[in-house]
């Protein structure tokens, strides 16, 4: 009696959570204030050397400007609400604590919100970083070692940046963002060693063949830089549902 009224808490919990991140991913992102997009303009013409300006991205100004929404609300609420249905109802019947649930689904909340940024307007607020790096707290009691967070964080970071280095070396132009870089960073405070090695794979996989997708179908070329965080949105919820603590059975210790 005690499992079942468990399992039907989790199922409502997960229901409950389902509705308001599926709508409020879509509310939420609607109502971000502007200033979160500013980024440096690309084209420093007519400005003060060492003084770059900040700018704002054409199609947030072009929806805000026209009073429409940054994402419509159909189709995407009914969709966002049918991937956290998805998650949590399979995290709730699955089993585990009701308190990692929660926490998991507030990760996707967050890498959602950077997903679409990165997917519409090519800038992540580092205000949804911040959130990530919060949200790390959650996850603290799943590690074995203390400094597991701390060293997922550096090795997520150390990752990004031999990524940054190797493409500058080969392609003379950085091969992965700022936004990104802050990314697998905060993810590696949440995940630790093995987690953020996994989902840095995951994420690679995914973006190689969305990627050669798009080529094939000559939506795309090899010469554009795509957004890869809606990649790594789909490898952190792949890891969460299937793979959280199995690192170590995929992976050899890093340390």
């Amino acid at each position: 009696m005690e499992y079942s009224a468990a399992l039907i808490t989790r199922i409502i919990i997960a229901a409950v959570l389902a509705i308001l991140f599926g709508n409020g991913s879509v509310v939420a992102f609607n109502r971000i204030k502007p200033r979160w997009f500013e980024d440096y303009d690309e084209d420093q013409s007519g400005t003060v050397p060492g003084e770059p300006r900040k700018v704002l991205p054409p199609k947030l100004l072009e929806a805000d400007n026209a009073g429409r929404q940054r994402i419509p609300s159909s189709p995407w609420k009914y969709a966002f609400t049918a991937y956290f249905a998805i998650t949590g109802l399979y995290l709730a019947v699955r089993g585990g604590s009701l308190t990692y649930e929660i926490s998991v689904l507030c990760v996707l909340f967050v890498v959602l919100e950077m997903a679409i940024s990165d997917q519409l307007y090519r800038v992540v607020p580092d205000e949804f970083s911040i959130m990530l790096a919060i949200s790390a707290a959650a996850f603290v009691e799943y590690h074995e070692k203390w400094w597991e967070p701390a060293a997922g964080a550096l090795l997520g970071l150390g990752i990004s940046l031999a990524v940054l280095l190797l493409g500058l070396l080969l392609f003379k132009t950085g091969s992965i963002g700022g936004a990104d870089i802050k990314f697998f960073t905060c993810m590696g405070l949440i995940a630790g060693r093995t987690g953020i090695a996994i989902i840095f794979i995951l994420t690679t996989l995914l973006f190689a063949v969305h990627s050669a997708v798009l080529i094939a179908t000559k939506k795309g070329s090899i010469k554009d830089r795509n957004p890869m965080l809606p990649s790594a949105c789909a490898a952190v919820t792949i890891y969460y549902l299937f793979l959280f603590n199995t690192g170590d059975m995929l992976i050899l210790n890093l340390f």
